[in-house]
């Protein structure tokens, strides 16, 4: 008898402590390969390789490869490059298959640089992997094989530039969750929390340029699963006591199902406990499905909160990224009904996009904060993708991109082992509209932007300022990111300053994202997360420097502010800040009704500020001097859930 061929998956999902998610894209593959009995026949699909680590114990464990297959993402590519390297060098037979966001679709120089690459795939690769896997047992190439780039014998490349029929129905790929495809995960690897990705469609009607879904995906067409395989996975996973479900959908919320899906969500929950938390990328142009949605979940703790995406405001931009059909007048009134339903709400922009311009973005930001943000406003480093628009050479020309490749290091994921493998991407640094010294001051002003409002370190104070004085929201981050702050005078907020304009330097010199904070968990932070854990380590230092920041930049703009008023607003800010410590006095007495004034600061009407005594009781949590505990209940859980401040009452 012939010997039976092995095959080894490779899909390394970032490793976050001892939680990682389970390696869905490898499942899929091998879950429809298993529906071809001559491959169920002729094959061993050997364990996955599911997590970043080092090579070394991955290439050890490809034993005598006939196939080894590579998902390559952004947060794994060199990893996987690496690996696949190793692999073809011990075993030089073994044929290497990679597909994944990563791979080009004009794969002519990557096959030059990566010589131990056989075969790539483009786009979605359940058929075409089965189909390369036929083809490899019959002794045959891949001469014809829609999707395809491969190595011929004599060297040179082939790239099959047909496309594949349209598979509308999903069903056909079978789920490998409901093929216990994973069922023995959870007892080979005890020491691992997983999570899991639920995919119920796939298309996207958007061509957004910085997107991979619509261009890059070469699915623009919806396809969707059976609400009957949908419902059974969400049991699966309740069995399985997953606790963390991330929707893989482009729009979720676009479509009339959608609601269904998420009532099955809630049901799973209320009768088992699982999944404890729901993340899903929310449709772009639609209102009264998403709100439903939103406050569904929300009611039941599942969602942290609604994404409402902007990327940018301006109607240029708009055009140029060619987002001008998702209409901002929906996103807007979207953010209203949720302020009003008590949803919170996340809303994104990104910085540098074609034709943003410095003062366009300042702009942007007043008008998605003068909107009524109650929650948080994540403003995001533009990344340049492979097989998007924002990529390709000639739209790099027309708005005189920059790119600068950095380090990617995976923020909110484990310090990297010095063994293991450093990533990279590709971040966009300037264009024609916004020259590189442009971005680099509105990088710092944006890290400042979502320290003191996204992170609600000085949220309250800074919407006094604007409500009682007509200051623009922007007008603060943007004096602070322009000062040169006396270290002896403002020794915190000139670390903060400097840091991030150092950072600023860093980058553009190829070091990555992300900051590690001595004592916060061992895991890489947003820049204005390392900022705000740094301050928290001396939190009366750090708001005694806040009010004399606020009395300098008041008397630089020439603002005639009531003093007691002025230190009322700072001390609210202040007691709405958690500690490390907690809050050893619960109630405090206040010359003016601030607590009826902030309740009410999105209110129509707003109530009036008035000189009148009132105590507020302030309900916080006590971190017993941990910061690690600090920064990973109130910035990694409670970012988009609304829980960065303490809860202050009218006693």
């Amino acid at each position: 008898m012939t010997a039976r061929r092995r095959v080894y998956f490779n899909e390394f999902n970032l490793l976050m402590g001892n939680t990682t998610y389970l390696p869905l894209v490898s499942g899929l593959l091998k879950a429809y390969a298993l529906t071809r009995p001559s491959l169920a026949e002729t094959y061993d699909f050997m364990p996955f390789h599911f997590h970043i680590e080092a090579p070394g114990p991955i290439v050890a464990r490809h034993d005598k490869p006939f196939v080894a297959a590579f998902s390559l993402s952004l947060w794994n590519e060199q990893l996987s490059l690496e690996v696949a390297r190793r692999v073809k060098e011990r075993h030089p037979d073994c044929v290497i298959v990679v597909g994944g966001a990563q791979v080009p679709h004009h794969p002519d120089d990557f096959f030059k640089r990566h010589p131990f690459v056989d075969i790539a795939v483009r786009g979605e690769g359940e058929e075409a992997f089965a189909d390369i896997l036929e083809r490899l047992a019959a002794g045959q190439d891949m001469d014809g094989l829609a999707g395809t780039a491969w190595r011929a014998p004599d060297g040179k490349l082939r790239i099959e530039c047909g496309e594949r029929a349209f598979q509308r129905d999903l069903d056909a790929y079978p789920s490998p969750y409901l093929t216990g495809l994973f069922d023995s995960l959870f007892a080979e690897h005890p020491d691992k929390n997983f999570q899991a990705i639920i995919e119920t469609n796939r298309g996207c009607p958007f061509h957004c340029t910085f997107c991979y879904w619509g261009k890059g995906g070469l699915s623009r067409k919806y396809r969707y699963t059976s609400l009957e395989r949908t419902f059974g996975e969400i049991d699966w996973m309740a069995e399985h006591r997953i606790r963390y479900l991330f929707n893989a959908d482009s729009n979720f919320g676009m479509h009339r199902r959608d609601i269904e899906i998420a009532h099955k969500i809630v049901d799973s929950k209320l009768k088992t406990g699982f999944p404890e938390a729901f993340r899903s990328c929310y449709g772009k142009n639609t209102d009264e499905k998403i709100l439903e949605i939103g406050k569904l979940l929300h009611a039941h703790g599942l969602e942290k909160g609604i994404t409402i995406s902007y990327q940018s405001v301006s109607p240029e931009v708009q055009r140029n990224i060619k987002r001008d059909n998702i209409k901002l007048s929906v996103a807007q009134g979207l953010q209203h009904a949720f302020n009003e339903a008590g949803v919170p709400v996340y809303t994104e922009l990104i910085l540098g996009l074609p034709g943003e311009t410095s003062q366009s973005w300042i702009d942007g930001i007043d008008t998605v904060l003068q909107a009524g943000l109650k929650n948080q406003l994540y403003l995001y480093i533009c990344q340049v993708l492979p097989n998007t628009e924002l990529a390709d050479p000639d739209y790099i020309s027309r708005f005189g991109i920059k790119v600068r490749r950095v380090a990617a290091h995976p923020v909110h994921g484990s310090q990297n082992d010095p063994d293991w493998v450093t990533e990279y991407e590709d971040i966009l640094v300037a264009t024609d509209a916004m020259p590189q010294d442009d971005w680099k001051r509105m990088l710092v002003f944006s890290w400042l932007v979502m320290l003191l409002y996204s992170l609600k370190l000085g949220f309250f104070a800074l919407s006094w300022l604007h409500v009682r004085h007509g200051v623009l929201h922007s007008a603060f981050p943007l004096w602070l990111g322009e000062q040169c702050l006396d270290a002896t005078r403002y020794p915190l907020f000139h670390e903060v300053v400097e840091t991030f304009r150092a950072k600023v330097e860093s980058l553009l010199e190829g070091g990555g994202r992300g900051t590690e904070v001595e004592g916060s968990g061992g895991i890489y932070w947003e820049e204005e997360e390392a900022a705000y854990l740094k301050l928290a380590k001396d939190r009366d230092g750090a708001f005694d420097e806040f009010a004399q920041l606020l009395e300098a930049f008041l008397k630089d703009r020439a603002i005639m502010a009531d003093p007691d008023e002025l230190a009322d607003a700072v001390r609210y800010q202040k007691l709405t800040t958690p500690s490390i410590q907690g809050v050893a006095q619960r109630t405090h007495d206040f010359a003016f009704n601030f607590g009826d004034w902030f309740n009410g600061l999105f209110d129509e009407p707003r109530p009036a500020l008035v000189k009148k005594p009132q105590t507020l009781s302030v309900e916080a949590v006590d971190y017993q001097g941990d910061l690690a505990r600090l920064a990973r209940e109130v910035l990694l859980w409670g970012r988009k859930s609304g829980r960065l401040v303490n809860q202050i009452k009218v006693a």
